[in-house]
């Protein structure tokens, strides 16, 4: 019997009836509820989450969806071998948050032990700050050489992400969990949390995220249903294509075009539209784009035969599509990539430069000051 008051009677009886299933597998070790419903701020919306600790023997974690009594439940698998040395910082706050529903020989529970003890440490936030400095560096320097092979599009895209992982650096350190329909909230919240300024307003002015109304986001969230269509009618057409690709990819794509994925990004898009966040709009599509594009691209190469340099991923999806592509045309325009030309992404890199260079300035002392009053 799972024992959580926190959780609708409904829902406690669809975990009850997904666990029961989950543990009769042989491969699975432990399940845990993590996300908004286990931290307690769900919404009507949200989806469920739970951490699947799996024996078999992959390299990534991947998430499948499911839908159960009304609910779409992501089972987010981690292989068992990660907990049994040393953890990597992707997996903390999903251990930090869990409410352990099953665990078959307490690795588990004792995991979670570990790091409700450790979560909050400067040790530990200084590991996934580090983390979050090197994404930013690996993005920073495609942004730099985009620029320099004039793909100002792409040279634009990498420059944002590498921004706002200066903004995940704040954000773990302010100790705020991190939702992806609730991450620029958050990463306001934690900039004023930590006494810091104007990065996260020169993150909003360089993303255009701030310009989007109500009208543009649903235009968006409309022009994101057409591309879900046209990858997946592309996939279906070359389904053993996808099943010899990169397993990070095929997994990744085979989430993206669950259709209880687009049910859900539909759902959890038109709720903030509806209570006018639209800057959380802009940037929660913005971000599932980039990873879907980027995975639909490994694919369309190898069906295409055409080899591609990541570095400029949207000339090459140009390329790969054909720039009368009515598939690329709504992929760029839902990543506002519409106006973007060489001096606007030579600024946005220096921007990105000089928004990491005080983030990492700062990160040491922004750690002992913040931790050692908390």
């Amino acid at each position: 019997m799972i024992h959580v008051i926190t959780l609708p009677e409904k829902l406690r009886k669809v975990l009850e009836r997904t666990v029961k299933e989950l543990a009769a597998k042989e491969n699975v070790y432990g399940v845990g509820l993590f996300g908004s419903w286990s931290r307690g701020d769900a919404e009507t919306s949200s989806d469920v989450d739970l951490f699947i600790l799996d024996r078999d023997d992959f390299a990534y974690e991947f998430v499948e969806r499911v839908e159960r009594g009304g609910f779409l439940i992501d089972l987010n698998h981690v292989p068992r071998r990660w907990i049994q040395g040393q953890i990597p910082p992707e997996i903390d706050q999903k251990l930090y948050e869990a409410q352990i529903l099953y665990d078959r020989d307490w690795a588990l529970t004792n995991t979670k032990l570990l790091m409700a003890k450790s979560y909050s440490s400067p040790e530990r936030v200084d590991i996934r700050t580090d983390a979050h400095v090197v994404e930013s560096d690996i993005y920073l320097s495609r942004a730099t050489s985009a620029l320099s092979r004039h793909d100002f599009r792409s040279s634009h895209l990498f420059a944002t992400v590498a921004f706002e992982n200066a903004l995940k650096v704040l954000v773990e350190i302010a100790l705020q969990p991190f939702s992806n329909s609730r991450f620029m909230e958050i990463a306001r919240s934690a900039e004023a949390k930590l006494g810091m300024h104007n990065v996260f307003d020169e993150y909003v002015e360089m993303t255009d995220f701030g310009r989007v109304d109500k009208i543009q986001a649903r235009d968006r969230l409309r022009l994101f249903k057409n591309v879900w269509d046209d990858v997946n009618a592309a996939t279906k057409e070359n389904l053993q294509t996808l099943q010899s690709v990169h397993f990070k990819v095929r997994t990744r794509l085979s989430y993206y075009l669950n259709p209880g994925f687009l049910q859900g990004v539909v759902k959890r898009a038109s709720a903030m539209i509806e209570a006018e966040k639209t800057v959380e709009v802009a940037h929660y599509l913005n971000d599932i784009v980039l990873d879907f594009v980027e995975n639909y691209a490994w694919l369309k190469s190898l069906i295409d035969k055409v080899k591609i340099d990541y570095t400029t991923l949207i000339r090459s999806l140009e390329g790969l599509e054909g720039e009368d592509s009515a598939n690329y045309r709504n992929i760029t325009t839902i990543l506002g990539l519409d106006k973007i030309d060489r001096i606007v992404a030579t600024k946005q890199i220096d921007e990105t430069r000089e928004a990491m260079l005080r983030v990492r300035r700062d990160r040491k002392l922004l750690i002992k000051n913040h931790l050692l009053k908390t």
